[in-house]
């Protein structure tokens, strides 16, 4: 064999070596099986599943962006566009969870000066919701309507911060924050005074996750366990027995299917000298010239 031919098939050994290696395959491993399906609980958030995990749980184990973290207060939290958000309840009927900002929980006031935002991909507002802005540093003639409120923030070095109705731009200010809260009338915005209105911030607002349950549901009305095929992009069902990966665990798990007989499984065939060592069973052999 010429160098040319031989370094062609040395690359695409290694290439599908690497495949195997870095492609998490659920067909071909019963851990996934026994890592996942664990309970979330802590403090007053209980018995949460797929899609959320434990942060310290493997990532296959839960959707891209359900991580959870409980904290040394037992106080749920969720990192959502790099913002960290306390969980204040959660409703698995109707996929909605109620959310605060962190810092507002700590200051009253956002501590960190970007914007709320969600991950529409994963997430939406659920309804009845309005957003308040935060204006910081204003000149005091600028924010003379009477809708705006004047905030006393606790630990701020701003000088002064107004709040008002609705999502607006900084204008004068040197800094503006939109928070969404539940949904309020700028009349009722006009009418609190700066403790009242701390209570609205701090009972958070509702947002709606998008994932589809029925896979889940189906995958664990099979006596599967969910969790999340990475190289898919979705959600896939681990099984007890082989095929470790599927759809549903029905054939899997009860070990045999209404129209076929019950079979052993054939043993796999032991690789030869000369084939590429680096398959895990159940894959195909290459064959490499000699």
């Amino acid at each position: 064999m010429n160098s040319q031919s031989f370094y062609f098939f040395s690359l695409l050994t290694l290439f599908s070596c690497l495949i195997l290696i870095h492609v998490p395959q659920g067909s071909s491993n019963p851990e996934f099986y026994r890592t996942c399906g664990n309970t979330y609980s802590c403090g007053d958030i209980t018995g949460l599943s797929y899609p959320f995990r434990n942060v310290n749980d493997p990532l296959f184990c839960g959707y891209p962006g359900f991580e959870l973290n409980c904290n040394q207060d037992n106080i749920t939290t969720m990192v959502i566009n790099n913002i960290n958000h306390r969980i204040l309840d959660v409703h698995l009927t109707t996929q909605t969870i109620r959310i605060v900002r962190e810092d507002i929980m700590e200051s009253t006031c956002p501590v960190d000066l970007v914007n709320t935002t969600l991950d529409y991909s994963l997430f939406d507002y659920a309804v009845g919701y309005s957003n308040l802005t935060f204006l910081y540093d204003c000149p005091v003639s600028s924010s003379s309507a009477e809708t705006d409120v004047m905030m006393a923030c606790r630990n701020s070095k701003y000088h002064n911060v107004f709040v008002l109705p609705g999502a607006v731009g900084p204008g004068k200010c040197n800094a503006s924050v939109t928070v969404p809260v539940r949904q309020m009338s700028a009349a009722t915005v006009g009418s609190l005074n700066s403790s009242g209105l701390g209570q609205v911030l701090q009972q958070g607002f509702d947002i709606k996750w998008k994932i589809d349950s029925k896979a889940c549901s189906e995958c664990i009305h099979t006596k599967g366990k969910c969790g999340y095929d990475e190289f898919m992009k979705q959600t896939t069902c681990f099984c007890p027995v082989p095929p470790y990966e599927s759809a549903s665990c029905s054939v899997a798990t009860f070990g045999f299917s209404p129209t076929l007989p019950i079979s052993k499984p054939s043993p796999s065939p032991s690789p030869s000298p000369g084939k590429c060592s680096c398959f895990p069973k159940n894959y195909f052999w290459l064959n490499l010239p000699s």
